[in-house]
């Protein structure tokens, strides 16, 4: 049976993801008081079908600015008639450039964080927290995205490609899986590993506001936001309004004050 690439790529990032559980339940990272109440997975699988829903209203966005591109003829892919693999790369540095000042702009300004601190909200850190971003968060996040594209000029196989790459890799990030010390040492000088993402998730706000990176470690390393602090440490957020397990608390929480 052939498979087209689209539905070949969805079924590896489903299987992908269930590696990665089958991982995280036999290295046994569990957090203190666990990780996997009913009810936080009901809250972060929620808040996930919702964000599922909000982009059903903006359908396949990215891949909509790519066909766009391609159908105008725009982007500097075009006017310098780049190959694919050139193409692919420019995107996928560009995108995650892009992503980095995304994400921490989300952090520093004070209207966005009441919807991005949804995702920081979770009382522990697996791969349901991948998954767990309020919709609103999308309006910011996909046109930002469309953008890189349509300047880029990328096909929307390239798009594609790297978007796989970018939500592999999201989702490796937020799996806490423990590796020794030298393996993550080396994978990090590259790539965002499960340790440092973790400290993306600390309750305390200086650390927090560190290690903004979707994918490579090089963007928090040229701007000064890399943090390699030792030690899991405490995650979430402290003295929230809005109980973390809540699914109706998290989704009307943006209109609350921090």
């Amino acid at each position: 049976m052939n498979l087209s690439p689209d539905v070949a790529i969805a079924i590896s990032l489903l299987g992908w993801f269930v590696i990665l559980a089958v991982a995280k339940v036999v290295t046994r990272t569990e957090e203190r008081g666990g990780s996997g109440s009913d009810a936080r997975l009901v809250t972060n699988f929620g808040l996930t079908a919702l964000a599922l829903l909000t982009a059903a209203l903006f359908p396949l966005a990215n891949v909509a600015a790519a066909a766009s591109g391609a159908h105008f003829g725009l982007g500097i892919a075009h006017s310098l008639s780049m190959s694919w693999v050139a193409i692919f790369v420019l995107t996928l540095i560009v995108q995650t450039l892009v992503a980095y000042w995304v994400h921490r702009w989300m952090h520093r300004s004070a209207l966005l964080w009441r919807v991005h601190r949804v995702h920081h909200a979770d009382s522990a850190v697996d791969i349901s927290t991948s998954l767990r971003k309020h919709p609103v968060e999308l309006l910011v996040t996909l046109p930002a995205s469309a953008l890189v594209i349509v300047a880029i000029g990328a096909p929307v196989s390239a798009v594609v490609s790297v978007q796989a790459i970018v939500l592999a890799a999201t989702i490796w990030q937020h799996a806490d899986i423990r590796l020794s010390a030298p393996i993550d040492r080396v994978l990090g000088l590259l790539i965002v590993t499960p340790r440092l993402h973790r400290l993306h998730h600390n309750p305390v706000p200086i650390v927090h506001d560190s290690n903004f990176g979707e994918l490579f470690t090089v963007w928090d390393r040229l701007f000064g936001t890399l943090s390699v602090l030792d030690g899991r440490g405490r995650v979430g957020l402290d003295d929230q309004s809005a109980r973390a397990d809540d699914l109706l608390e998290q989704i009307w929480s943006p209109l609350r004050p921090a």
